[in-house]
């Protein structure tokens, strides 16, 4: 490939992980809100059911995420490869970083309407 191929390449992966992350983030806001506004209303089934097609979306999303990002490092490292003198940025660390916090957020989210459903009697 040459250096322009590889830097379209990557321009290409960067939007698609991009798209992962807002795509992401819209099902953990509208499930966060849903848990929030009727979450208590909800019976047990359709619980389980939200919840369960939300950690599928949301695992998908972060696992798009992750790809795209790995790509995009496999791409700068080419381009780099190529012309030493060009500053290319992409690092593994900051895709797992990123990858942990959207786990943690995907988790924190299901707990969040574990909350709403059971809330601590005093």
């Amino acid at each position: 490939m040459t250096e322009f191929e590889i830097i379209e390449a990557s321009a290409t992966y960067n939007g698609l992980m991009q798209g992962w992350i807002g795509a992401y983030f819209t099902a953990f806001t509208a499930y966060c809100v849903v848990a929030y506004l009727v979450g208590s209303k909800l019976s047990t089934r359709q619980a389980t059911f939200i919840s369960a097609c939300y950690f599928v979306y949301g695992s998908l999303c972060i696992l798009g995420c992750y790809g795209s990002g790995m790509l995009l490092t496999e791409f700068a490292e080419a381009a780099r490869d190529i012309n030493p003198d060009r500053s290319f940025v992409a690092r593994v660390p900051v895709i797992i970083i990123s990858i942990v916090i959207f786990s943690v957020s995907l988790v924190g989210s299901l707990r969040f309407m574990w909350d709403i459903r059971h809330p601590k009697t005093k």
